[in-house]
């Protein structure tokens, strides 16, 4: 027993357990990926890399044949395919003596050179600081004669360039999340990370936690599980609770523990620290204390979904909940019900209206690629809502309309009244008009659930009902999210507008207001000194632009101008003069706000900024004059530079393709990017008269926005409301369908208690279910492959356009350096080296080709140093060396081709590269060009965005009209077989059946006529098969009562043997004799009287009168004919209203007669008899249970307890039992037992009430 209780403990609650021991994981894990052993952990994990590292590296250096051929260029496509796949940059340097220069001679990889001072160091393992992040060095020198060769490898440890962006972020090379844990340390701790000789190569340090600390995934995924399992918990033990009591106390424990739990993350964010994610970044989505992130919407409306399935599953198939509650408990639910309807409408619209206006998240669904994972959450959170607040209201409703009854009209000014009550107490608040076509759509909606021949009854949910809704409320939601778009894309154009009006850029004027602070007097004159050496002057200008200026480098290009006290510069880059730049800081330039700085715009909406110091001497005389020019830069979109650096790597709106606008100075058309026809200049009629305005211009909007009096910007946008209604309905559709699939498969799994027995059985759908999940398995294939096919066609055409675009760029740039190469001789004959003349030209050439095709363009010797380059930047600040892509120079050298297209990576950054080879006049190769080319690819995406949105349209449509034909082909199978199916199973022996009359020569055709013919040869048989039966009924029963009456007889003639001999002997007892003959006479005659009346009443079982009395009466009658047996005790517990039903009275008088009988019979002497008499009213229906405490039925003999001629008994005719199923079914009941060994059996006897059977009759 004891075993026995744990037992049913342990399975009772084992998801809680599990949530327990989840939750303990998770706290084991993060606080051993929190402490030092996370710490160590990740030092081992980075020793482990480097190992390998250096195992690789070592087998290198050991074939000696392949290092050989590798510093002699002439290694195999294999020999190169092997080093260049290694995770590490080999570098291989080739020396003749002693005392001359290193030579490199083979390079693996572009992102990192070794330092020059470790080519003449010792061999060794050396962790370094690179232009680009931290690496260990590997050195390994190999004698070859005379000649030396050094094998070096650059293994990346961490990149840190000299800004951070998304594109070049700070990580460690061994490993994806470590720098969320863990830093390099200037300094020893104990973390070290240890080389090939054991001693420390670098060491790590913890990093302080943040405002939001990081959890590991570990942790996350066991926390995540665990909150899973509690929430089911809770779930079983609710549903425990609905079977024990009722439904409303189960509903309001699970709504009180799923609150409970949302409290308690409220309250202690940490315990599951969601805050790490940006799905719960307040700043994507905030509205209120309770939505205080997307991510809290989400669970908050995934529990409130949860608990409303719950309710729902448990009352849809009862349309009268509060069947035994008293009217004043209707009433107050009832009204409560009311304001939940509209109160519970207003908070979805709000939480809709908010989704689109207050936050983030992106739902110009026109534009697929601004889509993402937040805008699914939002599509999935409208549906969650929604479809929450439909079964929610079908259950309210149910609550409401039994008050109106026979008055519908009523709920409609009650909802209305309901709703203008509400919003009362919010007239001060400015959504109330917002609220009001809300309120209309409630009335409708209520009129369109209150029509019950409208598709469906009222209540009730089949195929069609949910199609129909979900299209109203698709369309519902997208009239709101439409209308809202409108606003929020107004705000966003009125942003860009004002954007491009402001003359001079605010965020750069911080920049630059710490830099120009930073280089003050003091500092100028303590260093310009310097400025006079070129060597140092170069040193110095490199320092103050990556120290100071870094941060806009991707806007601006600053420049350093240094003259001396007689204005004649000091090895500037370029020639601009001290006069012109004085003439621009005097004449031109404006004061900015930061004190010092200056603007001045290089045309109208064109600016540019300058500083200007004058250095003094000791004396206090002028040294110098100091100059900082920052130029607003001019890309191109497809230019790398530009994107490389770029903060954030999402595109700004002004730049977007969606948008296309201009800037009117003066009247006058000054920038107009895009291919919207703007007008050259502004008539005085066309100028805005407020400083807002919307006009249309054809299919476009546009936005005039008057910036000032003589500035004058426009936004224009193609209008497309018909195509974003249409997408944003089948947005929401497909949501809907999604979630509407996840509930049935999350009901259909639970349906099967998780066996897969019970799964297996599930999955065998009929013909229904096949043909709607074949028709939505076409549709989802369908839409997948000729997405992926389309899209596929169209990347694979941009990229052959980006090719050709490269290809006629390469050989503009090739023919006109070969040309420049013939007119000045650019190359010696033997050495091939670039002087400055050279360079000059070049870079000139370089410039002009890059500025007219709007690309990079790097220009490389043969010895794949960089020589010109078009924008330097990425080399100077250590982004790339100087070397050329190994597997480019290798084509172009070693395979000879004659161009190159590959694509590269620079941290996150991925570009498409071309190189071409540059020929002299005998053919010859001089040099080779690359152009990298940043494939941003914005006609492209919008090209697949409005493929996107055109499938997705079309697919829902498809899919709506495929449902529709599924649900019309299924109903007329269906139907077809429904009616074939009813008339076979009104087939029965012994009466005409009717055959079936089908006109159509299909399939079901064949079907109906093989079922004519089986029912023409079952009246043949049922002919025979009846008399047959006739004859064999009465043959049993001849046999039956034969048997019967024979026993009784056989003592009936042995007693009057006896008594005849007892005469015959003349014994003085005869008179005694005779009369204990006669008693045994009377008692066997009394015997066959019984079993003549068994007989009898069992033939006539169908005969029956019914007529409406009281249960009450019959069974009151019995309990007090077998009250007065002292042996035994009778307990009635009669329900206090009256048992109304429509019967046989004397049949069931017979019925519970025999129950009694038979359960005083089946008590045993050795206990008290007690028998017990409950009853129950429900759904229409009263149960009448009778139950006694005998040895109860064996098993062998349960399964034909109600067959005739079977007994338990020594005697009797086996009729009994028979005959009580017989009146229970005639009366529109049925009979069934329960009983326990050793403790007793109950009978229960269901019988309709009179007034369930009138309304089903009705």
């Amino acid at each position: 027993m004891r075993f026995s209780f744990k037992h049913n403990w342990i399975s009772k609650y084992s998801v809680l357990l599990l949530a327990i021991l989840l939750f303990a994981l998770s706290f084991v894990f993060n606080t051993l990926y929190t402490n030092r052993a996370a710490v160590t952990h990740e030092a081992e994990r980075a020793e482990a890399y480097l190992k390998k590292q250096r195992k690789s590296f070592e087998e290198i250096v050991r074939d000696t044949a392949l290092t050989g051929r590798l510093a002699a260029r002439n290694e195999s496509l294999e020999d190169f395919s092997k080093v260049y796949k290694q995770h590490f940059g080999l570098f291989i340097y080739t020396r003749a003596d002693d005392f001359s220069l290193p030579e490199m001679k083979f390079w693996s990889q572009q992102f990192a050179a070794p330092p020059d001072d470790l080519l003449l160091a010792a061999d060794g393992e050396y962790f370094k600081k690179l232009s680009n992040g931290w690496y260990t060095i590997l050195k390994h020198t190999v004698a070859a004669g005379q000649e030396r060769i050094s094998v070096l490898a650059v293994v990346p440890v961490l990149s840190e360039f000299f800004i951070t962006t998304d594109y070049l972020p700070e990580k460690f090379a061994f490993s994806q999340s470590a720098d969320k844990r863990v830093k390099l340390s200037g300094k020893p701790t104990d973390f070290p990370v240890h080389g090939a000789n054991n001693q420390p190569l670098f060491f790590l340090e913890k990093k302080t936690s943040s405002a939001v600390p990081y959890n590991d995934l570990k942790t996350v995924v066991l926390r995540i599980c665990g909150l899973i399992a509690l929430l089911i918990f809770f779930h079983t033990q609710a549903a425990a609770a609905t079977q024990r009591k009722n439904v409303w106390l189960g509903t309001a424990f699970l709504l009180a523990a799923f609150i409970l739990v949302r409290v308690i993350l409220y309250l202690n964010p940490a315990l599951l620290n969601f805050r790490q994610f940006e799905f719960f970044n307040p700043a994507i989505y905030g509205s209120n204390i309770v939505q205080r992130s997307l991510g809290d919407l989400f669970l908050n409306s995934v529990l409130f979904s949860w608990v409303i399935l719950f309710l729902w599953f448990r009352l849809r198939n009862n349309e009268k909940p509060l069947e035994n509650f008293s009217v004043k408990w209707k009433w107050i639910a009832g009204v409560l019900s009311l304001l939940l309807l509209v109160n519970g409408l207003f908070v979805v619209a709000s939480v809709i209206k908010s989704l689109v206006a207050d936050s983030k998240i992106s739902f110009d669904i026109t534009n697929f690629f601004s889509l993402d994972i937040h805008t699914v959450a939002g599509f999935f959170i409208l549906s969650c809502l929604s479809l929450s607040y439909y079964f929610l209201s079908l259950i309210l409703l149910r609550l409401i309309y039994p008050l109106f009854n026979g008055r519908e009209w009523l709920i409609y000014f009650a909802v209305a009244f309901t709703g203008l009550l509400l919003l009362t107490f919010r007239s001060g608040h400015g959504n109330v008009l917002f609220y009001l076509p809300v309120l209309v759509w409630l009335l409708g909606y209520v009129w369109l659930i209150s029509r019950r021949q409208l598709l469906f009854r009222r209540f009730r949910i089949n195929i069609a009902g949910a199609l129909t809704w979900i299209f109203i409320f698709s369309v519902s939601i997208a009239t709101i999210m439409l209308s809202q778009n409108r606003k929020v894309e107004w705000e966003k154009r009125k942003l860009i507008a004002e954007k491009l009006s402001v003359q001079t850029d605010i965020s750069s004027e911080r920049l630059l207001s710490i830099a120009v602070k930073y280089i003050d007097d003091d500092f100028l004159s303590g260093n310009f000194s310097r400025f006079q050496s070129e060597a140092e002057s170069q040193k110095i200008r490199d320092s103050i632009i990556n120290d100071s200026y870094s941060g806009y480098l991707d806007k601006y290009d600053t420049r350093l101008y240094v003259y001396d006290k007689d204005n004649k510069p000091l090895f500037n880059e370029d020639q601009t003069t001290y006069e012109s730049l004085n003439t621009i800081f005097t004449v031109q330039a404006k004061p900015a706000e930061t004190e010092g700085l200056y603007y001045y715009e290089r045309s109208f909406d064109k600016f540019n900024y300058i500083t200007r110091r004058i250095i003094k001497d000791t004396s206090g005389y002028k040294a110098g004059t100091f100059f900082i020019v920052s130029n607003l830069k001019t890309y191109s979109r497809d230019a790398l530079f530009p994107e490389l650096f770029r903060q954030f790597k999402e595109a700004d709106l002004e730049n977007s393709p969606i948008y296309s606008n201009a800037v009117y100075i003066r009247k006058r058309l000054m920038t107009h990017p895009g291919n919207y026809p703007y007008a050259n200049w502004l008539k005085d009629d066309e100028l805005p008269a407020e400083e807002y305005e919307l006009k249309q211009n054809g299919d476009y909007d546009e936005l005039w926005y008057r910036a000032g009096k003589e500035k004058v910007v426009v936004v224009a946008r193609k209008r497309e409301t018909m195509i974003e209604a249409i997408t944003l309905f089948s947005y929401i559709f497909c949501s809907f369908l999604f979630l509407m699939m996840i509930v049935e498969l999350i009901s259909v799994i639970a349906k099967t208690g998780f066996k897969y027995s019970g799964l297996r059985k599930l999955l065998q759908f009929n013909i229904r279910r096949q043909v709607h999940s074949t028709i939505i398995f076409i549709s989802v294939f369908s839409f997948l492959v000729i997405g992926a096919a389309t899209i596929s066609f169209f990347i694979s055409r941009n990229k052959q356009s980006n090719s050709d675009k490269l290809s006629r760029t390469m050989k503009i740039m090739v023919n006109e350096m070969e040309k420049k190469m013939s007119d000045h001789s650019t190359f010696d004959d033997v050495v091939k080296i670039y002087d400055s003349v050279t360079n000059s030209g070049l870079q000139k050439l370089v410039d002009e080709v890059s500025d007219i095709h709007g690309v990079d363009v790097n220009v490389y010797d043969l010895k794949g140093d960089l020589q010109v380059s078009s924008e330097a930047n990425v080399y100077t600040k250590g982004v790339l060396s100087k070397k050329m892509e190994p597997l480019a120079f290798y084509n172009l050298s070693r395979l000879r081709k004659v161009h190159y297209l590959q694509e590269e990576k620079v941290g996150n950054f991925s570009y498409y590269s071309i190189y071409a080879p540059v020929r002299n006049d005998d053919g010859a190769v001089d040099a080779y060009v690359n152009i990298p080319y940043f494939t941003s690819k914005p006609e492209l995406r919008q090209e697949i965005s409005n493929f996107l949105v055109t499938l997705i349209n079309l697919n829902a449509f498809i899919f709506l009209v495929a449902g529709l034909i599924a649900l019309f082909i299924t109903n007329r199978i269906t139907n077809s077989f429904s009616i074939i199916g009813d008339k076979m199973r009104e087939v029965k022996l012994g009466k005409t059946n009717e055959i079936i009359t089908w006109n159509r020569n299909d399939e079901i055709g064949e079907l109906v006529e093989e079922y004519n013919k089986m029912v023409a040869k079952l009246g043949e048989s049922a002919e025979a098969l009846a008399k047959s039966e006739r004859e064999g009924a009465w043959r049993e029963m001849a046999r039956q009562v034969a048997h019967e009456i024979k026993n009784p007889l056989t003592p009936m003639k042995l007693s009057i043997q006896y008594l005849q001999k007892a005469i015959n002997n003349n014994q003085p007892n005869v008179k005694e004799l005779t009369a204990n003959v006669a008693n045994t006479l009377v008692e066997q005659i009394d015997h066959l009287s019984k079993i003549a009346a068994d007989f009898s009443q069992f033939a006539n079982i169908g005969n029956s009168r019914a007529e409406t009395f009281d249960l009450h009466e019959v069974l009151s009658s019995l309990t007090g004919l077998f009250g007065p047996d002292q042996r035994t005790t009778i307990l009635w517990n009669a329900v206090p209203d009256r048992m109304i039903i429509l019967a046989d009275k004397t049949q069931m008088n017979r019925l519970f007669t025999n129950l009694l009988t038979n359960a005083v019979e089946a008590c045993t002497e050795e206990r008290p008899c007690l028998i017990e008499i409950n009853e129950v009213l429900k759904e229409g229906k009263a149960i009448i249970s009778v139950s006694d405490n005998g040895d109860g039925i064996p098993e062998e003999m349960q399964q034909r307890i109600f067959v005739p001629n079977f007994t338990t008994k020594s005697s009797g005719t086996g009729l009994g039992l028979a005959m009580c199923k017989g009146i229970a079914e005639q009366a529109g009941g049925k009979i069934w037992f329960e009983t326990t060994p050793g403790k007793g059996t109950t009978f229960y006897v269901e019988l309709p009430l009179a007034e369930n059977m009138e309304t089903r009759a009705d």
